[in-house]
């Protein structure tokens, strides 16, 4: 199972945890919740990295040990300048390759039973800066490369797919989105008006970029026509030939060439000659796994960001429909300070649990999660907390305890009343 470690970085001074279908990390702010969603995010990033080229170079050398740019890509990438120590730690298992980086140091190393089982996924970290993409000026800019650039790279691809003749309902709020492409514009409607995005209020400026991406990351990404790239199809080409000379001609040939063999057409030729469907059927499984995806990885900084506690509430319950209601094995990351996302989320993991014994279908199955599919941390002191009790849900303590301190000035004022 996936894992991630990190020690002593910003923040956080030790957390460890297994990469569940949904992992929600509840906290203060500053308490490192970003620091944990950045690093999984970028470990992530790697390992697609790497399988898709099939190689370390950008990252190690031949032998794995890292380069020393790996903590600057990290840095320039995820604004992390100043949060690496002398004695900072991390240890990422995924499914295709590990990462262990501890004294400045460390190695890259592929899990062999793993490395060409892993499946490729899109990768989306939509960040709490995410209102900001809606600005007409910013797809003028030109941003260093960072996690700002691939999120305003996903942005512009995903309002292409939502037309004045394919509007998209965000929530139950009456509001639809679409966009115009001759003029630019993206727009939003309500029953008597339509206004640009950029002018609406603060909440639609969060809720709009943010849902629209789910949506066409989970929904439109697996049933719409890829246009790939030159560089796309370059890089496919290359690691074909590589994948075909270890997986079919040297098996069927006994022989142990590789892609840059000059006698290399010819071998292949007398390898597909011989008609091994066998191992035909492996390298094109493993080039399908490749070069396809197959999942969405999402990992969402603040989701209630300016939301009205009722719509954070349909935002979470929407959130872990879009999850659930797919064949493919998508997974969510959340950061949050809010007790609306953790209370809605409460009650669709107690939906899970009396599924079979409801009389009635209730409002939000479609949301219901299996307290064995989600992680509840809360994040303070640098260390983590597993807020769920025996039984999945969020233990009562938990809750009363964020309410205590709302309401502790309340009844003492109310002494006096």
């Amino acid at each position: 199972m996936r894992s991630l470690t990190i020690k002593n970085i910003g923040p956080i001074k030790y957390i460890h945890f297994k990469i569940k279908k949904v992992n929600i990390f509840m906290g203060k702010q500053s308490s490192g919740k970003s620091t944990i969603a950045k690093l999984l995010s970028f470990c992530s990033w790697i390992e697609k990295d790497v399988s898709f080229h099939q190689s370390f170079k950008k990252y190690a050398d031949d032998s794995g040990d890292l380069s020393p740019k790996f903590i600057t890509i990290i840095e320039n990438f995820h604004k992390m300048e100043g949060y690496f120590k002398e004695n900072s730690e991390i240890h990422y298992k995924g499914d295709a390759i590990s990462i262990i980086y501890k004294g400045k140091k460390g190695t890259l190393k592929w899990l062999e039973k793993g490395r060409y089982k892993y499946k490729r996924p899109k990768i989306s970290y939509i960040p709490s800066e995410r209102s900001v993409i809606i600005l007409p000026e910013m797809e003028k800019l030109d941003l260093p490369n960072n996690y700002l650039r691939s999120y305003l790279y996903d942005w512009l691809d995903t309002r292409k797919s939502y037309t004045p003749n394919k509007k998209f309902s965000l929530l139950d709020t009456n509001i639809k989105y679409y966009f115009l492409e001759e003029e630019r514009e993206n727009r939003i409607e309500g029953k008597n008006y339509s206004i640009q995005l950029s002018q609406s209020s603060s909440g639609m400026q969060s809720l709009t970029p943010l849902l629209t991406m789910v949506d066409n990351l989970i929904s439109n990404l697996y049933t719409n026509e890829v246009d790939y790239s030159y560089e796309f199809r370059n890089i496919r080409s290359m690691v074909s030939r590589s994948l075909m000379a270890k997986f079919v001609i040297n098996p069927i040939l006994k022989t142990d060439i590789d892609e840059n063999d000059e006698k290399y057409s010819n071998y292949l030729e007398e390898a597909l000659n011989k008609k091994n469907d066998k191992l035909i059927r492996k390298y094109s499984q493993i080039m399908e796994n490749l070069f396809e995806y197959h999942r969405t990885n999402l990992i969402i900084e603040e989701p209630e960001q300016n939301l009205f506690p009722a719509t954070q509430k349909k935002l979470a319950y929407k959130l872990l429909e879009y999850i659930n209601n797919s064949e493919y094995d998508h997974t969510l990351t959340l950061t949050t300070h809010s007790p609306y996302i953790l209370y809605a989320i409460n009650n669709c993991i107690l939906t899970y649990l009396v599924r079979d014994k409801a009389e009635e279908e209730l409002s939000n199955i479609k949301s219901a999660i299996s307290p064995d599919d989600i992680n509840l941390f809360e994040i303070e002191q640098g260390i983590k907390k597993d807020i769920k009790k025996n039984n999945g849900l969020i233990g009562d303590n938990y809750f009363d305890k964020i309410m205590k301190e709302v309401m502790d000035d309340f009844y003492q004022s109310l002494n006096y009343l």
